[in-house]
């Protein structure tokens, strides 16, 4: 079956390599502090918005009536306009420590619905793209449909610390209390768009965030939607908490020894 949006995605995949490849040769990561809602520490590199204005040109340039929801600028909206959401460089501040967990990240949205992605993580060459046609893909092999674990034998990841609620940084101290004795290892990889494509290539068990900004997580999500993942959508809507595991089985349990410890 011929894919919809197999020009959209060639023409993203490339766009989004060209400008990763260069910020990781010769970008300039000097950095000027962003401002939270909950007081932390966060940066923007002079690289985060060359990478970004880099892709949107080369988006615009080849759609030109499409509309774009960025991280480094004002105003976003998502509309039922075709629109593509980017997160240029996340995992800023470990790209700016020399730190090679970040990455770059977008999807397309019609009628305020994903219907392709592409994450880039530049320095191991992993390009992960999804489509519902197309599937879940690594450098252009299937993934998806991963193994699922026991929860004691289960590798999770965790977003960072909330920037925006301290109430859901309380709760993210709790969980990992919680997770500490029925979990094999808790990572927190500091970059979303490796938390999830890690997720989708069966690196990574299961995952857990708070979700707030469309750029952080929705192309990850996408992606390991299309994977086969399970998606807790109860708790998504409810508590804007993701819970991302391989089967409902995974979810069930960590329900069960995790989540019942504790009140989100």
């Amino acid at each position: 079956m011929q894919d919809p949006y197999s020009k959209e995605l060639e023409v993203a995949s490339a766009a989004v390599r060209e400008a990763a490849d260069r910020y990781v040769s010769d970008g300039d990561r000097d950095a000027d502090e962003k401002q939270n809602s909950v007081g932390s520490f966060d940066i923007v590199t002079h690289s985060d918005v060359e990478a970004q204005d880099s892709i949107v040109n080369a988006l615009r340039n080849a759609f030109p009536g499409d509309r774009f929801y960025c991280e480094e600028s004002e105003g976003n909206t998502l509309t039922n306009e075709r629109t593509w959401v980017i997160d240029p460089i996340d995992g800023t501040l470990s790209y700016e420590r020399g730190m090679p967990i970040y990455g770059t990240q977008l999807a397309l949205f019609i009628r305020k619905e994903p219907v392709l992605s592409v994450i880039y993580v530049p320095v191991l060459k992993e390009m992960y793209t999804a489509t519902v046609v197309s599937g879940a893909r690594l450098n252009g092999n299937p993934i998806g449909n991963n193994v699922s674990r026991e929860l004691r034998k289960c590798v999770v990841s965790t977003g960072d610390f909330s920037r925006k609620k301290q109430e859901w940084r309380d709760k993210h101290y709790e969980l990992i209390g919680a997770m500490r004795d029925e979990l094999a290892r808790i990572r927190m990889l500091g970059a979303a768009c490796c938390d999830f494509a890690f997720f989708a290539a069966g690196r990574i068990d299961i995952h857990i965030r708070f979700v707030n900004k469309i750029w952080d997580f929705m192309p990850g999500l996408f992606l390991a939607r299309v994977s086969g993942a399970y998606v807790d959508e109860e708790l998504l809507k409810e508590k804007s908490f993701l819970l991302l595991t391989q089967s409902k089985e995974e979810a069930e349990e960590f329900r069960q020894k995790v989540l019942s410890k504790m009140e989100l």
